[in-house]
């Protein structure tokens, strides 16, 4: 479900206990949340609780129930500076993009750019042991999908041979670049795109003078592996949760707006990790006919 809030449009989700936020949240920050609260706490609740998040810099002088959140944040000075520091192996996977012929550019968002899209988002139903959620979208929604902020956005494609390859869609703010998606094909796993957007990123950073780069919450595992590889350390930025209704501050009182793998000894996690993931690749098979499109 979807609102409006202070000319901001915001999604709620949960059944027993409803949270709103912000729908393109890290995207989009709240210029007056006390005015925001106020409009959300006025007649019927749309929501148990509601959460927002303070941007890289900000000063977390906000008078709500605060915790930190970890995000993966690389700091960029020159382009330079990031090729020395982030080693030889990585170095040379940026490297290997271009000895395999891949060329990356500024794009535009058009049909042609999204039936690329299309084809990488449908190449496989289940990423990083998860249901890929774009799996099955048309070239025509995921162009609508992606017009998001597009007077401000950037788009960068890696091209193989005339195919798209990987893609990202930044958006610069004062002080951060924020991916907003970063995808490459499995299939050209071997000509190490990621790695090449990433650098391509960083050299944007470094023509726009803007400091820090955001690649997502910070994470463990192979993902967490790669972002540090390239530099990216975790920043902890303030994430507000303010209660609408009694059952708002149930939530917060027994820490139920916690996901539930927060609340999982530590050492369950990798083994039902595995377990997702091969119940994703088993129920996620893509079928005879293919995906719709």
């Amino acid at each position: 479900m979807s609102i409006i809030i202070a000319n901001k449009e915001m999604s709620v989700a949960g059944r027993v206990f409803r949270t709103a936020r912000l729908r393109h949240e890290w995207c989009d920050f709240l210029e007056d949340s006390s005015g925001a609260i106020q409009q959300l706490q006025r007649g019927r609740a749309v929501a148990d609780l509601f959460t927002f998040v303070q941007d890289i810099g900000d000063e977390p002088a906000l008078p709500f129930h605060m915790e930190p959140t970890g995000l993966a944040v690389l700091p960029v000075t020159t382009f330079e500076k990031w090729w020395d520091d982030i080693g030889f192996k990585a170095r040379n996977k940026v490297r290997k993009v271009q000895k395999c012929g891949v060329e990356l550019r500024v794009a535009g968002l058009d049909a042609d750019f999204a039936k690329g899209v299309e084809a990488i988002y449908n190449e496989t139903p289940v990423r990083q042991g998860r249901k890929f959620f774009h799996y099955g979208q048309t070239a025509a929604e995921i162009q609508e999908e992606l017009s998001s902020f597009l007077d401000c956005c950037i788009f960068v494609g890696a091209y193989h041979q005339a195919e798209l390859v990987g893609f990202m869609k930044l958006l610069p703010r004062k002080h951060v670049l924020r991916t907003i998606h970063i995808i490459a094909k499995l299939s050209h796993r071997d000509k190490c795109v990621m790695d090449a957007l990433i650098g391509k990123a960083v050299e944007i950073c470094d023509q726009r003078k803007i400091g820090n780069l955001h690649y997502g919450s910070w994470a463990d595992g192979g993902i967490g592996d790669f972002r540090t590889k390239h530099g990216f350390m975790r920043v902890e930025v303030p994430r507000y949760f303010v209660p609408l209704t009694l059952r708002g501050r149930l939530m917060l009182k027994l820490k139920l707006h916690h996901p539930v793998r927060e609340r999982l000894p530590k050492s369950w996690i990798a083994p039902l990790q595995g377990l997702r993931t091969k119940l994703n690749l088993l129920k996620y098979r893509p079928s005879k006919e293919g995906v719709r499109g």
